[in-house]
This record gives structure tokens, sequence and C-alpha cells, in this order.
């Protein structure tokens, strides 16, 4: 029983880590640009969806895909990328839904430690009761 409580909060630390990681590089690259069309160094950052799933034993597990799409164009005739059309193509990261979306990660990370204090305080209680 103690191994699946510190298992599960485990990996509910590790799925809300992951999320903010996912978040954090979103957030950083927010504003790349790139050529629309192009690979590599060219392209705009492709930005990131953290999907949470049940891994073995129904424990949360995060997958990382690209987001769909995975940016936009905007119109910026003078920008050094800029296609002969005039675009160039942005990552498609909203920064207050990936701030809100890392909140509830470090929520749910807050909530994982409390579940390991919380186990950890009952099994004191248990041992100062057969002493």
């Amino acid at each position: 029983m103690s191994s699946s409580i510190i298992g599960s909060a485990l990996a509910g630390m590790r799925a809300a880590t992951r999320h903010i990681e996912v978040g954090a590089s979103n957030i950083a690259n927010s504003q790349t640009v790139g050529t629309p069309g192009e690979a590599g160094e060219r392209s705009a950052y492709h930005a990131l969806d953290a999907v949470q799933i049940s891994g073995p034993q129904n424990q949360p597990e995060v997958k990382v895909q690209e987001r769909n799409p995975f940016s936009a164009l905007t119109y910026q005739p003078g920008h050094p990328s800029a296609s002969a059309e005039g675009y160039v193509e942005v990552p498609n990261v909203d920064l207050a839904t990936e701030m809100v979306n890392n909140q509830i990660a470090q929520r749910s990370y807050e909530a994982n430690i409390k579940s390991l204090i919380t186990y950890d305080e009952m099994q004191a209680t248990v041992l100062d009761i057969k002493s």
C-alpha cells in the first residue's frame, strides 16, 4: 500500500514537471519567427502540447506532441525572414494559456507533495500508537 501511495505521488510530480517543462519551452520560444514552408533553422519554433495519459497501474504520464497547428502566419513584410508575400511563420503559443497551464501544473505538484507529507505524518502517528 505504501509503495502505491508514494509511487502515485511521484508519478504525479513527474507529470507536473513535464507539463511545466513543455510550457516553459513554449514561452521561451514564443517570439521566434521563421520563413513559411522552411525547415531547420529557418523554421519557426514548433509549439508543443503536454498530453496527460494513464500509464501502467493507472498512474499519470505525459506524452509530448507537436501542437496542431504548431504555427500561424502573420504579415510582416519588412522582416528578414518574410516570404515573397510578406508573411512570417510564428509559433502557435498563447502566453496567457501557457501561464495558466503552468500554474495548474504547479498546483498539481504541490498537491502531490502534500500527499507525501500527509502519508509521512500518518506513518509517524501509527508508529507512535504502536509504541
